[in-house]
């Protein structure tokens, strides 16, 4: 609880300053002696809903708060109405998972009517000076709701930035496990294969059997060729996606973001050239990434199918889609089709989103 307190923000500590005034309307003998137990209730039950995780005792602190408002607003002085606002900076910065339907926030408007009713029919103010208030509480609910969008906002930002960051974690991890996987596949047993021949020639040479030392070492250059021959392979490969292996990528990339997918694909690209393949591939990471990042969608349909001459990319979604069609949309996409004379259409700009890929080929010789 100490904890909670210390990491409360310092500006609900500051604001407590303006107890003063009940305090100092006791002083000056406006109002009763009892009026400072009451106010060292209210800052108890202000202090309650900030650290306190008991739901009894956070219950019995806002209400009792809510009680401590209408009473010193009504029978003590109007401008205590203007406490109003520790209610609302708590319902905006500190309490989770409330909602406009939250007893909470209707207790909270609930409450503004009873003080304006109270207000007119013991204090008997004008007509004029009721609008004030009302304009007070106005500008309260304004501020509380407006500012509770931007906190919920501000969230959901912070969640995506997570989701992002999860997302280019598990796109690491994947190429680093598959780079690893190459390099124990292609190296480990050559490596392996080097250190005992090296140890058979240097027995050989201990034995000062020559003639199979040069032959032990022959083979070792050998083999140390043809390892960096398979090492400008793996460096090569890196440089390439297959579509089977971006479609395995992807699909777990929108598993993660909870985005619900559909894939329909022909995946025989024996005729493709590696090029092509590798584009088209890239293309397709391109687009399910902004789907995650920019589309708010909760699915998506990813379709690859092959004609004669095409290979035909369909990806659509259920989220925003584009607010308008400038010309520009895509770019880097549309940078990665120009070297194959291919083709980037926004087929359905939103409600589904739809973007088809047309990449020409010929049948690879």
């Amino acid at each position: 609880m100490l904890e909670k307190l210390k990491n409360t923000h310092y500006m609900f500590h500051i604001s407590i300053v303006f107890i003063i005034f009940p305090i100092a309307g006791v002083i000056v003998g406006d109002y009763p002696l009892l009026t400072l137990l009451w106010t060292l209730l209210f800052v108890l039950a202000f202090y309650s809903v900030l650290i306190s995780q008991n739901r009894t005792v956070q219950w019995l602190a806002w209400w009792s708060m809510l009680v401590y408002i209408f009473y010193t607003s009504v029978w003590l002085s109007s401008g205590f109405t203007w406490f109003i606002f520790y209610l609302s900076n708590l319902l905006i910065y500190e309490l989770d998972e409330i909602s406009f339907h939250s007893w909470r926030f209707v207790s909270f408007i609930v409450l503004q009517p009873f003080i304006l009713t109270g207000i007119y029919m013991v204090n008997h103010v004008s007509p004029w000076q009721l609008l004030f208030f009302l304009v007070t509480f106005i500008f309260s609910d304004a501020m509380t709701f407006g500012l509770y969008r931007i906190r919920i906002t501000e969230e959901l930002k912070e969640e995506k930035m997570k989701q992002n960051a999860k997302l280019n974690l598990f796109l690491a991890e994947n190429e680093r496990s598959r780079i690893g996987q190459d390099l124990h596949d292609s190296l480990g047993h050559t490596f392996a294969m080097l250190s005992v021949k090296t140890d058979l020639a240097l027995q050989l040479l201990q034995m000062q059997a020559y003639p199979q030392v040069e032959k032990e070492l022959k083979e070792i250059h050998q083999i140390s060729k043809e390892s960096m021959n398979e090492v400008r392979t793996i460096i090569e490969n890196l440089k390439t996606r297959t579509l089977a292996s971006e479609f395995a990528t992807v699909k777990k990339m929108l598993e993660i973001a909870g985005i619900e997918t559909e894939i329909n694909h022909q995946l025989d690209t024996a005729s493709l050239t590696q090029e092509l393949e590798s584009t088209a591939s890239m293309i397709l990471l391109e687009l399910v990434t902004n789907i995650i990042k920019h589309a708010k969608a909760s699915k998506a349909y990813l379709k690859l199918e092959r004609t004669e001459k095409e290979l035909i990319l369909t990806v659509r979604d259920d989220g925003c889609g584009f607010a308008s069609l400038k010309g520009d949309e895509l770019h880097t996409v549309c940078d990665r089709v120009l070297p194959f004379s291919g083709e980037v259409k926004v087929i359905s700009q939103k409600h589904p989103t739809e973007v088809q890929v047309r990449l020409p080929y010929k049948e690879r010789n």
